[in-house]
């Protein structure tokens, strides 16, 4: 509620009531991260496995610091710490996997995205995640398979579908995109999204009037999130295309009101006005960017010896971050490179080593023995040689939505989601 003075009494008094309640040690971990406060966060996360021994949320989130402050050989680490805490830890492995994936270590993302899907078969993130990945690597045919499979065992879940939409839209057709996109705003028609992606595709194919009907579909569901500020990012950049540079302008201005720290509205915005000659005017907008940006200062200073003191532990003691889970897909577009908009949210032996050697390796077959065909014939009871025809007669079938008792449309059944990494 926005109380965060009460949030850390509450949380300092759990923390006293029981010290070796790791959830409060966590949780209130989470609310400092949230605040920008790494240093504290780190304080507190030390404390609950000071006090509850080895955690595979702690250990977790630890290792996400590590990975956005660039130490990535210590986020390894702890990484494969949490995965040891917990085999069956599907949002691990799959933390893990995004951080090879950054650093191109496609191999080893791989071995890491088979064992999240072991871990959790039906994982929606998992399925997701790893065929996007496939997909920017240029495997079309794997990313489709992958995001079908994901849609196979999550039938009401839109983002896989919207995932599978700008796919078809890259790479087949815009009226395949098209039926995708719908299926998916028939099963959640307030996931904002979806919305926007399918204005972005209808923008591109020349849609001008349905690309805006899109775009205010979106912001009519709430105008005041992270997606609502993509979208009028998205809009601007059509604007501007179109020639309404007034437009433009309130749209970005619009986008920048709800999230201020938007590196790329803020330099759109500031190519439109070069673009115009107002050269003048850019740097003013330039130069606003690098006055009210908020910089979060990370403190090395906490690692020196943290890691000797609890490594001793760790073979005898046995919520993610979860800031932004809807952000595994991004819809790119350029004024020069603009993003128009985008999400768009175990095995028993010891795991392989992982290294950087296998760099922008697009191969496949990880050398793992993993049969993925196998699995989900045994896994998920799916016929390989039917996906296609499987996703085709689901997409025939209409999806059976309820009203709820505020008038909000939402899927008749829900499916069980787990927690994702950032």
């Amino acid at each position: 509620m926005g109380n965060l003075r009460r949030a850390r009494e509450l949380f300092d008094a759990a923390t006293v009531a029981d010290k070796k309640h790791i959830a409060a040690w966590h949780g209130w971990a989470v609310l400092e991260l949230k605040q920008g406060n790494i240093k504290k966060a780190r304080n507190l996360l030390g404390k609950g496995l000071k006090f509850c021994g080895g955690n595979e949320y702690v250990y977790q989130t630890l290792a996400l610091l590590e990975a956005k402050a660039k130490r990535y050989e210590r986020a390894r680490y702890l990484f494969k710490q949490a995965t040891r805490c917990n085999r069956k830890s599907c949002a691990s492995w799959l933390a893990w996997a995004q951080l090879e994936a950054q650093l191109e270590n496609n191999r080893a993302a791989r071995q890491l995205f088979e064992k999240a899907v072991q871990a959790s078969p039906k994982n929606r993130f998992a399925w997701h995640v790893w065929g996007v990945f496939e997909a920017n690597l240029g495997n079309i045919e794997q990313g489709r398979k992958l995001l079908t499979i994901g849609h196979m065992v999550n039938p009401r879940d839109p983002v896989l579908l919207q995932s599978l939409g700008l796919i078809e839209y890259k790479n087949s057709s815009a009226n395949l995109a098209r039926v995708l996109f719908r299926r998916a705003s028939q099963l959640d028609p307030r996931h904002q999204p979806v919305w926007i992606a399918w204005g972005w595709m209808e923008w591109k194919e020349g849609n001008i009037s349905t690309a805006r009907e899109l775009y205010q579909k979106a912001l009519s569901i709430n105008s005041t999130t992270e997606s609502a500020a993509r979208c009028l990012q998205a809009w601007g950049v059509l604007e501007q295309r179109a020639g309404n540079l007034s437009a433009a302008r309130r749209l970005f201005r619009s986008s920048l009101n709800i999230n201020s720290q938007s590196y790329i509205t803020w330099m759109t915005w500031a190519n439109l006005e070069e673009d115009q000659g107002n050269s003048i005017r850019a740097e003013e907008i330039r130069n606003l960017y690098f006055q009210q940006r908020t910089e979060v200062v990370d403190d090395e200073s906490w690692i020196m010896g943290f890691l000797d003191v609890i490594d001793p532990a760790i073979d005898s003691i046995k919520r993610l971050l979860n800031l932004d889970q809807n952000s595994y897909y991004k819809v790119k577009e350029s004024t020069s490179n603009t993003t128009a908009g985008d999400d768009v949210e175990g095995s028993t032996e010891e795991s392989a080593p992982l290294s950087s050697a296998n760099v922008n390796d697009n191969n496949i077959d990880t050398g793992s023995g993993f049969d993925l065909d196998d699995f989900i014939r045994v896994m998920l009871s799916l016929d390989p040689s039917k996906l296609e025809v499987q996703l085709t007669t689901s997409l025939k079938d209409p999806p059976k939505i309820a009203r709820t008792t505020n008038g909000v449309w939402r899927p008749a059944t829900k499916t069980s989601r787990t927690s994702t990494p950032l």
